[in-house]
């Protein structure tokens, strides 16, 4: 009778896991980002004076680090991506692509230098990028 009831409990056991799984999984959505490109995206190369002032607070908060943000208004999508502190001035980051897919915007910036020559003195520069494109409703992937 022992046996019985342990197999019984078993049983039930694998059936209220397998309802479970198939619950969870009817609730996730399984979707892929494509990377097959539409078109390329037109965008403005922004300096700081022509940022909102929010997104200047932001970027001030952040380039200690490296980031990569979006920040969107009512007119405009601003992508910004920043490289930490570097010990160089010689430093600037470049757009290498920025192009839109059918369910999402790609993204993708280097950092880049004019000579090799090395700051003294303990000084440090933060280079990012902030670009200003067309305001579209999808997420942005970075590469």
């Amino acid at each position: 009778m022992g046996s019985f009831l342990r197999r019984r409990r078993y049983k039930i056991l694998v059936v209220f896991l397998f309802a479970f799984l198939l619950s969870a999984l009817a609730g996730c959505e399984f979707s892929e980002t494509s990377e097959k490109k539409l078109k390329d995206l037109d965008y403005t190369v922004c300096d700081e004076s022509r940022l909102p002032q929010e997104l200047k607070n932001l970027i001030n908060e952040k380039k200690k680090e490296p980031f990569k943000f979006t920040y969107r208004t009512n007119d405009y999508l601003y992508i910004v991506v920043g490289y930490g502190a570097q010990d160089r001035m010689d430093l600037n980051v470049v757009m290498t692509e920025l192009y839109l897919t059918e369910n999402a915007i790609f993204v993708d910036t280097d950092l880049t230098t004019k000579e090799t020559s090395v700051l003294e003195n303990g000084l440090v520069s933060y280079p990012w990028i902030a670009v200003k494109c067309e305001l579209y409703d999808l997420p942005v992937n970075f590469k």
